[in-house]
């Protein structure tokens, strides 16, 4: 199964995100494939396909590092994109409060599934929270007003293991497991 684990963001900011994302669809006509609102989350780990069998190692990951975290805020603050604004593929919101605690539960998540055979991300952690992607071989233009986000703070309470199942219309998310942020660090 594909798999993931995240960090899910409330309904009262997907809603915000959402408002934002119609006023860029306005913007870039059908050239984008906008992330629905109820997808809206931040990656922390990308496992792909794995066995059914190793589900229980993930949980167990995802358990652990939970425990060692209190709930912490996050601040959406900026627009930004891949590779570039020149040569835009996806579009991204950033943060810029609580990103330490974000990265913390990464490289102790990454940590943990790494002891357990999972391979370790090439790629240098870099949170964002992805809202579109250009359509191939489509060529966009970033105007000016495409940077107007009104920053937006938000309690981090949990991590999520999710199944994402990929259909015609776009993935299908299925929460397998989460764990609230219990710990003291």
């Amino acid at each position: 199964m594909r798999t993931f684990i995240a960090v899910e963001i409330p309904e009262e900011v997907k809603e915000k995100v959402g408002e934002y994302i119609d006023s860029l669809r306005e913007l870039f006509d059908d050239n984008v494939k906008w992330v629905l609102p109820k997808n809206l989350h931040f990656t922390i780990k990308f496992l792909g396909e794995i066995k059914e069998s190793d589900l229980s190692i993930v949980e167990d990951c995802v358990s652990r590092t939970a425990s060692d975290f209190e709930p912490f805020s996050l601040r959406l603050s900026s627009v930004g994109f891949f590779p570039s604004e020149r040569k835009p593929r996806v579009f991204w919101l950033g943060t810029d409060g609580g990103i330490d605690r974000l990265i913390d539960v990464y490289q102790e998540l990454e940590s943990c599934l790494e002891s357990n055979g999972f391979d370790r991300d090439e790629r240098t952690f870099s949170p964002h929270l992805t809202i579109g992607r250009v359509r191939k071989f489509k060529k966009v233009v970033i105007p000016g007003n495409a940077h107007d986000f009104e920053p937006v703070d938000f309690k981090v309470r949990r991590l999520s293991v999710i199944k994402s199942t990929l259909t015609p219309k776009g993935p299908v998310y299925e929460i397998l497991y989460e764990e609230p942020f219990t710990g003291t660090m």
